[in-house]
């Protein structure tokens, strides 16, 4: 009976243990781990020319084809991103934020959803950046004219491990930074893009939005960190 008693009290404290854990706060996460690694993912530059528009929507099909070339993310953008890490060190006060390989990332086999097995990377907390850009081509209803622009945006993926389930603590859109709209009355080919679009004219709006939403984050989070720590008092 004792034996059986013993084994209830065990089950109890893990039971709250586990819960402990999923309610965790991002900081006291942060805190009891060594390394957390910051993965990014920075894709090609590529066309959208809005061939297929979703029903209910106020942008009509431009009646142009995607664009086969593709450009590679200006350098000034991936080194812009890595100010991340720091951020992340500083607004946190810790040192555990480091750049991980993309290699470890690209490997990793899909899950059900066709997205990243992130629980098979091991880690049981992961940062991880998604940055894109597109030259997009956009036709208004009812209008001949084609609109013209680059755009670039950034998301902040967050993943834990919690009783050996992968759990997504945040899905945040950090920035999109647009270029001016170029109109014509045609589909322009690639040179029309490279020329009218310089992929570097974006880079200072995009450094000034990325620090600022990675430090609201941050904000947001301490916050909730700091509200939890004085109802533990």
């Amino acid at each position: 009976m004792k034996y059986l008693i013993r084994i209830a009290v065990v089950l109890i404290l893990l039971s709250g243990t586990a819960s402990l854990l999923t309610g965790q706060t991002l900081k006291e996460r942060i805190d009891q781990a060594r390394e957390i690694k910051v993965y990014f993912r920075n894709a090609d530059i590529i066309s959208k020319a809005n061939t297929n528009v979703e029903i209910a929507t106020t942008i009509s099909e431009s009646g142009c084809e995607n664009l086969k070339e593709k450009t590679p993310l200006p350098e000034v953008y991936t080194e812009t991103l890595k100010q991340v890490i720091g951020l992340l060190n500083k607004g946190f006060n810790t040192t555990a934020f480091v750049a991980g390989k993309f290699s470890d990332i690209n490997d990793l086999p899909l899950n059900s959803e066709g997205e990243l097995n992130w629980l098979k990377l091991g880690e049981p907390l992961t940062f991880f950046v998604s940055t894109s850009g597109a030259y997009y081509t956009r036709k208004q209803p009812h209008e001949s004219v084609k609109e013209h622009s680059l755009e670039v945006n950034s998301y902040l993926h967050i993943f834990a491990v919690s009783n050996g389930k992968i759990k997504e603590l945040l899905d945040k859109f950090l920035l999109t930074v647009k270029s001016p709209v170029v109109k014509s009355n045609k589909c322009e080919d690639y040179a029309f893009f490279v020329k009218n679009f310089p992929l570097e004219s974006l880079a200072g709006p995009f450094e000034t939005k990325l620090v600022a939403a990675v430090n609201d984050i941050i904000e947001k989070e301490m916050s909730k960190y700091d509200k939890a720590m004085k109802k533990k008092k």
